[in-house]
Parts: C-alpha cells; structure tokens; sequence
C-alpha cells in the first residue's frame, strides 16, 4: 500500500480543517490500493491508471494535527474512528428556462405597444399589474432542448437552504393561514357567528413565518 496526495473529487485537502478523514482506496482495474487524506469521504483518483476510485474504508480522524494546522502526515498516530461508508451529498440540476411575461397595452399600433412595454420593462413596472398595463401571464417554460445538467458534490454537512427554499415555505405558509381564516370563519358561522379564538391563534406562527418574523409568546 503506498500514501498519496492526489486531487479528490468534490473534496479538497484537509489542510488546516478541523475535520478530516482517512480514505482507504482500493483500483478495481490496476489493483493499486493507497490511503489519503480529505476533508471528506469522498472519492480520489488512482495515481496509476487516474480512475475515480470511491473509498472502501473511511475513519474520521481527531487529532492535533489538525486543530494546530500541521501536516497532515502526522494522522497516523492520531485517534481514528471508524464511521460508515454513508455520506452527504448535495445533489443538483439545472435545466433551461423560458420567462415569458404577457400584458395587456392600449396602444394605436404594435410598435407603439411594445414600445411602451419596454419602457416599462426597463422601469421595472411591467410586473405592477395596473389598470393601464394588467399583468396577464408571469411563467416560465421549459425551453425544450434537454439541456438537464446534473451536479453531485460531497460535502461535510448540509448548507443551509437558500432564499429561494425560504420563500417558497413563506409562501406555503401563507396560503395555509387563508385557509385557515376561511375555515374559521365557516365554523364561526356554524356556532352562530362567534369565531372561536383558538381557531386564530394556531395561525399566528404560520403568519409570522409566512413574513419572516420571529415567534410571539400566545397567551390564551
């Protein structure tokens, strides 16, 4: 068996990271086995035939060598503790769109209309949905070349999500406190028109989420 240095996959080098892992890898093409370390269970290449090699072992290392940002060759009189081979990915795609964005110009001829709707294009009104220029469609489309594209990286630990996920749960919070308050009001209707407290104070949290704000203390 014999200890390399080579460029990894979706990794990088330990480094002076306060975590790494010790990767034992064994080429199914050449036989080569070598050991490494990264910052991450993750795959290396062969230094024989360059094969992606994943690891078949893998130990998360705890050692002052990588607390006090020494070489990373002193791992072998670290503590080693041996963990799965399961590791965390962040898998992603991309895929093209089409923005398509209608509406609705009064205008005495074609050239005058789009004239108009670039203007408030690069005013940034045309989404402002008034009685002279109604929004009609906001959409995207596919764009129909197949052009899916996919990414998979190991990581350490999980990103948190971004601001697209976050509103998106904003969003979704949202339309459950108008259900909610629709629902209330119905089962007010059926008590005789006395709505029910309870009924409103459970939507709270979801509307504080669905504007971004910290939790209140409800007292009942």
């Amino acid at each position: 068996m014999k200890t390399i240095n080579q460029p990894s996959v979706g990794a990088t080098p330990t480094g002076n990271s306060a975590v790494c892992y010790l990767n034992q890898y064994r080429c199914p093409y050449c036989q080569t086995e070598w050991e490494d370390v990264w910052d991450c269970a993750c795959n290396d290449r062969c230094p024989d035939c360059n094969k992606e090699i994943e690891p078949y072992e893998s130990a998360l290392i705890e050692s002052e060598a990588a607390e006090t940002g020494s070489p990373a060759e002193n791992s072998a009189s670290a503590n080693v503790t041996a963990v799965g081979m399961n590791r965390l990915f962040v898998v992603s795609y991309e895929i093209d769109y089409v923005h398509r964005v209608s509406v609705g110009i009064t205008a005495d001829s074609p050239e005058a209309a789009q004239q108009l709707a670039e203007q408030a294009f690069n005013d940034a009104t045309i989404w402002d949905d008034t009685a002279a220029m109604p929004l009609l469609s906001d959409e995207y489309l596919e764009s129909g070349d197949e052009s899916l594209v996919w990414e998979c990286v190991a990581v350490a630990r999980l990103p948190e999500p971004d601001h697209s996920v976050r509103q998106l749960k904003k969003e979704q919070s949202a339309m459950r406190v108008c259900q909610g308050l629709i629902e209330a009001y119905q089962q007010g209707e059926t008590n005789g028109g006395s709505i029910d407290w309870e009924d409103l104070d459970q939507l709270i949290p979801l509307a504080l989420q669905a504007l971004g704000k910290p939790a209140l203390g409800i007292q009942s």
